[in-house]
């Protein structure tokens, strides 16, 4: 089924763009959207403000403005907006084929390119997850070429910045891959499992972390046993779940005290159990 189309505040750019067969920037504010199976091209969806929960495989990605979530090519999502207080987006669709071919310039000499310019790039596994980026380096690019768009100027950059946000998913590609090597299993496809199962619980507590968070709760999420998701976690992601739940919090609290939110109000917003304890 096709994406339904936001509201009229929302901007496609280019006007006349195709999901699949160009580069496209969809910025978008409203109170309700909705997307039902819809498989786009390659993608990132942050979000300016407010939450959104886009489907996956029968899993809830929550995405707000601190994260941003990878989709890959042919890969079915939904999303049901319907709130109070409007919702905005801005997200970025390459055109088929578009990242892969850069990965592919970049690991290739550039003698296989005059060799052959069109030659197929081979897909790329791994990055199609809910990502933390507390450096804000995609999710700033991201947003400030939707603003650009968004003003009906024709942004000089505009294809540069394609680019840009190709090299930088890249980036995340190769740590995801180093993660990958640091799963304490001999088979590939049982690492492959295992770091499936620890991104579950990952994303498990992005969800909930601003509620009561127990590593119980959170293994049972990963499908892993207690012992071992701590110790898989803490091997895989160089941090232990609680050091994690602690990150999010406190780029949450930072983000909030910047809105102007007195300290109390932060504290039982990201889910701390006293000021003491925030402080």
């Amino acid at each position: 089924m096709p994406v339904e189309r936001p509201s009229a505040q929302s901007y496609l750019f280019p006007h006349s763009a195709q999901f699949g067969a160009d580069n496209l920037v969809l910025h978008a504010r409203a109170k309700r959207h909705k997307v039902t199976d819809f498989a786009g091209p390659l993608s990132i969806k942050t979000v300016v403000e407010g939450r959104v929960v886009w489907k996956v495989d029968g899993r809830d990605l929550e995405v707000d403005p601190l994260s941003f979530l990878v989709l890959g090519d042919g890969q079915k999502y939904s999303m049901d907006v319907n709130v109070s207080a409007p919702i905005e987006t801005a997200c970025i669709f390459f055109r088929s084929g578009f990242v892969e071919g850069v990965a592919r310039d970049i690991t290739t000499p550039i003698e296989a390119s005059l060799d052959d310019p069109q030659r197929v790039a081979p897909p790329l596994p791994y990055i199609l997850r809910l990502h933390t980026d507390s450096q804000f380096s995609i999710i700033q690019r991201t947003q400030s070429l939707a603003r650009r768009c968004s003003e009906d100027l024709q942004p000089s950059s505009f294809e540069q910045d394609f680019l840009e946000l190709s090299r930088d998913v890249l980036l995340i590609y190769d740590d995801v891959r180093r993660q990958m090597a640091r799963v304490p299993a001999a088979k590939h496809g049982t690492r492959e499992e295992l770091l499936r199962r620890l991104e579950r619980g990952r994303e498990y507590i992005h969800s909930h972390a601003e509620g009561r968070l127990s590593l119980d709760d959170v293994a049972q999420a990963a499908c892993l046993s207690r012992y071992h998701f701590h110790r898989l976690f803490s091997r895989v992601f160089q941090q232990t779940p609680h050091s994690y739940i602690t990150d999010i919090r406190m780029t949450r609290a930072y983000s909030l005290l910047r809105s102007g939110l007195s300290v109390n109000d932060v504290c039982e917003a990201v889910g701390f159990t006293s000021t003491s304890s925030f402080g």
